[in-house]
């Protein structure tokens, strides 16, 4: 079933326009067939470049002296006291991801229409009375092509306009060629004294290639531009110092090479170089309301991460792969306190390929630079990684607020996603630990030297700790972030330290040292703790909240994503905790909480966060939480993680696999009572094509991708289960007709046990 974003009238605002993307080169379209306009972007065009600001950045002295202070103070009760302290930890920042440009493409007399994003051929259309002007960005060739209706004497006019330095430009008759520079250093907005953005002349370059000409055919005369894009980017780690003419000259091979081909032979080459996985997984739901625009949100989550990402480059940052700002919020980088991870949770479980695989590359990059700050900063083995990271790698904390700087737990939660999205695989165990064992040893080494004793000597915990971007009230009424142990540092250490015992001993490495150390410290630290309110303890004491309905629920991890078997208490604890924290949060907010729900097997809940998610964004008194008009989520402002998420907690909603068995619509809310999906993953590499009717399955095929899934799996539905066994040669097994009545039996209609 094709998925179509369509829109009567050409875009008023770049949240009208509508993406394309091939994993590296990405591009807006508004639509105008009079005025075509193309925001550019490259996935490797960021400001800096690896070691800038290197001299700001904390040294070892000055650091070990600082944790030694907040430490003694924090236990001495001046907690105000340590948290200054620890602010000399962070000096300096990550740095912006940066657009390119805008391509405009003026046709004057062009006849108006209609403009649709189709997703699963990756086509921008405009259907006219003229004829069809098509858009795409090809990863078959490359490029961008926009292919028009041309009168034999219309003219055309093609610009490029860029906020960034502009180095080099030629205009001939059938192209334009630029060379732009970016900043050489881009601090965000929130760095404390706003420190300007600098243009010096080691920075990354970009060579942007147009050429167009015309054709004929079937009769119809035609003009196709077509726009190369390369980058000085050398790879992961290293400088992006590609000489100009370097670039230039390979953004022209390109350009000149797919020009020759013709527009027929782009569009065929296009369409059998697919975005990998954008057919492999489909929901379908009724067409009818908001249902029908949740199907769509669920098709274009899926297209807009396949779209942002490519093995070998930069994944998916917070604006996936569009921006069109030179100082963006939050620097349009990798935010690891929740952004980023969430844009990877669909990655297996709604079959991303090439997401998974570009985060996983990324990661070997921070492992890298993350070394150096562990040791810098903290005396540590492993390699560690704060709040906010870019395609450089940086990983030490940022200067500003301690609520979202000083939080160096980014490593762990990246390698427990990593660790998640190799279950979905089929893998063969053994051979899985194995390939997972070195990166988990190195998370569990920095943890494991992070931990110390708390004050009664009983359990260990970690120290600087905060609950990200959160802060709870003093004694004298300041409002603080600095914690020992806070509930979601207590849900990564043990979650690595469980994830590496668990490789240690299918690989048979029980008697590595840190895998020893792990074993002992493991029963020492706490796991989910109920305050005396009867909700999960965020903090290190039950102390008061300074914002109760704060959009970060980093403490309720164990619930979503987390994987572990939860006890009734802590269920009913979490329960209490959402229900605290209230409906209303950021866009990103939303789909965490709606995941948290599924996993609580609350479809009523669920029902309120999807109405909550799909509302508009756009309001007469302003912005909020929501959709724009190209259906990009709302922080507010724009944010790519929402629609990311969303993906991930529907598919909570459809099967559950976490539990050890594959469970069948666990929380099939109101605008999932009814529909299909094909393509859906389940733990340990199971794909689940199942139908449903008023809440209860109509039909399960199951199929195992590996031998890490062949043999038997229990399938639940409430309280009624069924054993299947799966073959290794990868066939399906339909249920029979006797198991899906078993599995129904005396369910209520409206899903609910």
């Amino acid at each position: 079933m094709t998925t179509l974003i369509s829109r009567e009238a050409p875009a008023t605002d770049w949240l009208d326009a509508l993406p394309l993307g091939n994993g590296r080169l990405g591009a807006m379209a508004w639509g105008d067939p009079a005025r075509a306009r193309f925001g550019l972007n490259e996935s490797t065009l960021w400001s800096g470049m690896p070691g800038v600001n290197a001299d700001r950045r904390t040294d070892a002295e000055t650091a070990a002296a600082a944790r030694t202070e907040a430490l003694a103070l924090f236990r001495a009760g001046r907690e105000v006291e340590a948290e200054q302290v620890l602010a000399a930890l962070g000096a300096s920042w990550s740095q912006a991801y940066q657009p390119v440009g805008d391509l405009v493409v003026e046709v004057p007399g062009a006849a108006p229409g209609p403009r649709e994003l189709d997703l699963g051929a990756s086509l921008h259309r405009v259907r006219t009375a003229d004829g069809e002007h098509v858009t795409l960005v090809s990863a078959a060739d490359e490029v961008l092509v926009h292919a028009v209706p041309l009168a034999a004497d219309a003219g055309l006019h093609v610009a490029l306009e860029s906020p960034q330095v502009e180095e080099h430009r030629a205009e001939r008759p059938d192209g334009l060629d630029l060379v732009l520079r970016v900043p050489s250093d881009s601090p965000p907005h929130h760095a404390p004294g706003r420190p300007p953005v600098r243009w010096d002349e080691d920075a990354s370059r970009v060579a942007v290639v147009v050429r167009w000409h015309r054709e004929t055919d079937s009769g119809q005369e035609r003009a196709v531009i077509v726009v190369a894009v390369v980058t000085s980017w050398r790879g992961f780690g290293q400088r992006p110092d590609r000489p100009r003419a370097e670039i230039l000259a390979a953004a022209t091979a390109q350009a000149e090479r797919a020009l020759a081909r013709g527009e027929a032979e782009l569009l065929a080459r296009h369409s059998a170089a697919p975005l990998p996985g954008t057919g492999d997984m489909v929901i379908e739901l009724p067409r009818i309301g908001q249902a029908a625009l949740l199907a769509d949100v669920l098709a274009y989550g899926r297209y807009l991460l396949a779209a942002s990402s490519r093995p070998g480059l930069p994944p998916a940052n917070l604006q996936g792969l569009w921006n069109d700002l030179p100082r963006p919020p939050w620097s349009s980088n990798f935010t690891t306190n929740i952004n980023v991870e969430m844009n990877h949770w669909p990655a297996a479980v709604a079959q991303v390929p090439d997401a998974a695989a570009a985060l996983e590359r990324w990661v070997e990059l921070v492992r890298t630079t993350g070394r150096e700050t562990a040791r810098r900063l903290y005396d540590a083995d492993g390699w560690t990684l704060h709040h906010n990271s870019d395609a450089w790698g940086y990983a030490d904390p940022v200067d500003g607020d301690a609520s979202w700087a000083i939080w160096p737990m980014g490593g762990l939660w990246l390698e427990l996603q990593l660790e998640d999205l190799s279950r979905f695989t089929g893998e063969d165990p053994s051979e899985r630990a194995a390939r997972r064992l070195p990166a988990l040893r190195e998370a569990a080494a920095f943890a494991l030297d992070l931990l110390h004793e708390d004050g009664d000597g009983e359990h260990l915990v970690t120290f600087p700790s905060t609950s990200p971007e959160n802060r709870w009230r003093a004694a004298d009424g300041r409002a603080l972030a600095l914690t020992e142990g806070s509930g979601m540092d207590r849900w990564l250490v043990r979650g690595v330290l469980s994830a590496l015992l668990e490789a240690a001993g299918t690989a048979g490495a029980r008697e590595d040292p840190v895998v020893r150390r792990a074993a002992a410290a493991l029963p020492r630290v706490q796991g989910p703790r109920i305050g005396p309110d009867g909700r999960l303890l965020e903090w290190h004491a039950a102390v008061e909240e300074t914002e109760p309905a704060h959009r970060h629920i980093s403490h309720l991890a164990p619930v979503f994503p987390g994987t572990d078997p939860l006890l009734e208490e802590i269920e009913a604890a979490a329960t209490a905790s959402l229900e605290a924290r209230g409906d209303e949060a950021t866009g990103w907010s939303l789909a965490w909480k709606t995941a948290l729900w599924a996993r609580l097997h609350r479809p009523d809940k669920v029902q309120d966060l999807l109405e909550l998610f799909l509302r508009p964004a756009l309001t007469p008194d302003g912005e909020r939480s929501g959709l724009y008009p190209n259906l990009f989520s709302a922080h507010p402002p724009f944010q790519m993680d929402a629609n990311f998420g969303i993906v991930a907690a529907v598919a909570e909603c459809l099967v559950q696999s976490h539990r050890g068995e594959i469970e069948l619509l666990p929380a099939a809310a109101p605008l999932l009572a009814t529909g299909s999906v094909r393509g859906l993953r389940a733990r340990p590499g199971v794909v689940v094509d199942l139908s449903w009717e008023r809440g209860e399955p109509t039909s399960l095929a199951l199929r195992a991708l590996g031998p890490g899934a062949a043999g038997s799996h229990r399938v639940r539905r409430g309280p009624r289960t069924v054993e299947v066994e799966l073959p290794g040669d990868g066939s399906a097994v339909e249920l029979s007709p006797g198991d899906l009545r078993t599995l129904v039996g005396a369910h209520r209609s409206d899903g609910q046990p």
